[in-house]
């Protein structure tokens, strides 16, 4: 009888420690073993909205669902733990019009801040220049991100074109 309940205790915490584990796969992580010099990372939404000012002369936006999917790859390990990315490609959903990311650079650093910012081509064929703020986490071994930044460019009559844009993202690395 002793031994049975022995054995049934120690099956129980041999089944028990994979769920401890799981736990601990989320807040603060290491961006440099996350992903590592030559990974390969995409910056994917979940959720993402734009705001353009309607009226100059009055405090009143309009609101739209946006989408980002942006290709980056870790170039270098900064001393202070973070990763530094050169932006590869992607686009910009915004009111069902893409805007192709060409290029750009961005950096997390120990503390999970992420900066980054870059160009792209507009629908209209105009270039825009974007740049994009936040923090990530991990949560259940997926890297979320909430971002922030604008995209905007200054068309032919010297107007400012842009838009305020927050997402919220993955950041998977292949």
């Amino acid at each position: 009888m002793g031994a049975t309940a022995a054995l049934m205790v120690i099956l129980a915490l041999a089944l028990s420690q994979p769920l401890a584990f799981a736990d601990g796969a989320s807040g603060k992580f290491n961006p440099q073993t996350q992903f590592p010099g030559g990974t390969a990372v995409t910056f994917t939404s979940l959720n993402g909205v734009v705001a353009q000012r309607v009226n100059f002369n009055k405090p009143r936006f309009a609101q739209y669902d946006a989408a980002i999917s942006i290709m980056v790859k870790v170039e270098e390990l900064t001393r202070d733990g973070g990763i530094r990315w050169k932006v590869l490609s992607g686009t910009f959903t915004i009111k069902g019009q893409t805007y192709t990311v060409t290029g750009g650079g961005g950096l997390m650093n120990t503390f999970d801040e992420v900066g980054m910012r870059g160009e792209s081509t507009g629908p209209d064929g105009a270039d825009y220049r974007w740049r994009l703020r936040g923090f990530a986490s991990l949560h259940n071994g997926v890297v979320i991100i909430a971002l922030r930044g604008g995209i905007g460019t200054i068309q032919s009559d010297n107007a400012l074109l842009g838009y305020r844009l927050a997402f919220i993202a993955t950041m998977s690395g292949s």
